[in-house]
């Protein structure tokens, strides 16, 4: 009910198991029967060397491998104490890298993309060059000044439930919840968008690219959104391979606690890399939108919670949550049972509260175990 206006989208917006290979290797000895005598005693060693080496390794990993995703965790093979999740199956990655198109090449498509969806109207067929330009921004300025306009219907309908709980009515919702905040991320933008529009509107899709931020949600195209969305996973995913140790270390040193105090971190960057957060300003400023961002995600979660879990939300709906608790290691193929799963896994970890723990200093921990595996 929230999620659409007019013809304006609004943007409301596991780690894969570790494999372990066992090589052994053996030494070519004499032939004849030295040769086969040495092979049944090289045999029988390594059999033995192997059986204490698996039984060595899952002991040390056992520990550790309660706090990961349910995907995360290697099936046992000789008991099975509980139904086992899926493993999540990694994007398959081309081989020859596709070079990437211009900026206006990219601004070309968004534009046929929401002409083919019906956002916008599409130009005449025989239009020449100069009225199909002229079509398309008199087109895309309609299209901007309907998301102004939505923007404004969203603070009426945000004003309608406030006052709904204020006098006693329904509880808020989650999808109420998220609208509001929203609203209120794209009452702060709307100036500066404004002044843009006013004065060269053909600079927004090129800000849809390079500082996607700025933009209000009801004024994204189709596909400017989605490019926004797959730009920020590949962020977290690049965070995520490249910082691991980092990750390992963090965990490592609260691990006895279960906990990582927001002030106890000198360099917060790589954590807001994972959840995509800016990491860009003085320390103080980093550590604020740090703390801001999963203050939001607790009580996303609690409502979440609520609502059984996620039990009612889409597959988009799902991969925006994970990605926002920078757990974006899912693959197109995952079902929605599957990305489910690994929400409940959040959830049920972020809600075990280990004494002198509170809900941003508890997340911090689960965001370094889900950062500590390649």
């Amino acid at each position: 009910m929230l999620r659409f206006t007019g013809k304006n989208v609004a943007v409301n917006s596991i780690i894969q198991p570790r494999q372990l290979h066992l090589v052994l290797s053996g030494q070519r000895l004499a032939s004849g029967r030295l040769q086969l005598f040495h092979h049944a005693r090289v045999g029988r060693k390594v059999s033995a060397r192997s059986a204490s080496t698996s039984t060595s390794s899952s002991n040390d990993k056992s520990s550790h491998a309660s706090n990961l995703p349910p995907s995360a965790v290697p099936p046992r093979k000789h008991r099975q104490t509980q139904p086992s999740f899926p493993a999540f199956r990694p994007s398959p990655v081309s081989s020859t890298p596709e070079s990437a198109p211009s900026a206006i090449e990219l601004a070309k498509q968004d534009i046929a993309d929401a002409a083919a969806k019906g956002v916008l109207r599409p130009a005449p067929h025989d239009a020449g060059t100069i009225k199909r330009f002229t079509h398309q921004a008199f087109e895309l300025l309609k299209f901007y000044f309907r998301g102004l306009k939505a923007i404004n219907t969203h603070r009426n309908q945000a004003a309608a439930i406030r006052s709904r709980i204020a006098t006693g009515g329904a509880a808020l919702s989650r999808a109420e919840s998220r609208f509001i905040r929203t609203f209120h991320q794209d009452a702060l933008k709307l100036i500066p968008f404004v002044i843009v529009v006013v004065v060269m509107e053909e600079l927004i899709p090129f800000i849809a690219l390079y500082v996607p931020r700025m933009l209000p949600s009801t004024c994204v195209l189709p596909g400017q959104r989605d490019r926004i969305s797959a730009k920020a996973r590949d962020n977290q995913q690049l965070v995520l391979a490249g910082n691991w140790q980092l990750f390992d270390v963090l965990r490592k040193e609260s691990e006895s606690s279960g906990f990582i105090p927001t002030l106890s971190l000198k360099n917060p960057g790589a954590l807001c890399g994972v959840i995509g957060v800016p990491a860009w300003g003085p320390l103080q400023l980093v550590q604020w939108r740090l703390h801001r961002h999963l203050q939001n995600i607790a009580s996303d979660d609690k409502l979440l919670k609520q609502e059984g879990y996620g039990r009612d939300l889409t597959l988009p709906e799902l991969k925006e949550a994970l990605q926002e608790r920078g757990m974006s290691m899912f693959s197109e193929r995952n079902s929605a049972d599957e990305l489910r799963a690994q929400l409940k896994w959040w959830i049920e970890m972020t809600g075990i509260m280990p004494e002198g723990a509170d809900d941003i200093s508890r997340r911090l921990f689960v965001l370094s175990v889900i950062g500590s595996h390649k």
